[in-house]
């Protein structure tokens, strides 16, 4: 089985979905939404993971946000179960129905979720960047929560998170050296981002969540350490 990995940055890459890929015997194809190749069909994949970005959905975007949606919708349409990750969430919530939001304050750190199906959805440690929020789309049912709204959604063979499951130690530190605007509304420091902590048994819990992805979406009946 082959996916489509949407990368919307240079900074922003699949990380622990790689390893966790290659462990469970699927291949996966990025396409970056911000260059200049013709965009592909999402029929001919298997399954769709949109990853995050610092664009928003909300409006005022570049032209490749629209078109990340349209794709989205696209394999919505041809039974291509997609996971989303952040603003891949978000983009999906959209595409399926819903809408998205600016937060009050952005939400950035370490957090833990109020999961509703901590089998598929651990409650953490998550590492969290946004400053959107969305409203389920119809049909869309909440697996996960906290102070900000939802974390986590499923649509029928789709799964949406807010939060970050894909990031490894060395792609939250460049973030934490980089972006000190979002961090500042937020109230964190690097140090508060420091991964040391938690980036083993966010890794732990990234694998149950994309397993629990995969079986949720038909690919492939797996056990999380399979």
């Amino acid at each position: 089985m082959t996916g489509l990995v949407l990368q919307t940055q240079g900074d922003a890459p699949a990380g622990l979905l790689e390893g966790w890929a290659a462990r469970r015997g699927f291949a996966l194809d990025t396409f970056r939404v911000d260059g200049d190749a013709p965009w592909p069909e999402p029929r001919t994949y298997d399954f769709v993971a949109a990853l995050g970005s610092s664009a928003s959905v909300a409006g005022g975007g570049p032209a490749w946000v629209a078109s990340t949606i349209d794709l989205l919708r696209a394999a919505d349409a041809a039974d291509v179960p997609v996971l989303g990750i952040c603003f891949g969430a978000q983009a999906l919530a959209v595409a399926l129905g819903g809408s998205v939001h600016t937060l009050p304050a952005p939400e950035v750190g370490w957090v833990t979720v109020r999961s509703h199906d901590a089998e598929r959805i651990p409650s953490g440690p998550w590492l969290a960047w946004h400053e959107d929020g969305f409203t389920l789309p119809p049909l869309g049912y909440e697996l996960a929560a906290n102070a900000f709204g939802c974390q986590a959604f499923c649509h029928q063979r789709h799964l949406g998170v807010q939060f970050h499951p894909e990031v490894t130690a060395d792609i939250v530190a460049g973030w934490a050296s980089s972006d000190h605007e979002d961090m500042a509304r937020a109230g964190v420091t690097a140090d508060d981002l420091d991964p040391a902590p938690y980036a083993e048994p966010a890794a732990r819990a990234a694998d149950v969540l994309f397993d629990g992805f995969a079986a949720r979406a038909g690919l492939v009946a797996v056990a999380s350490g399979a």
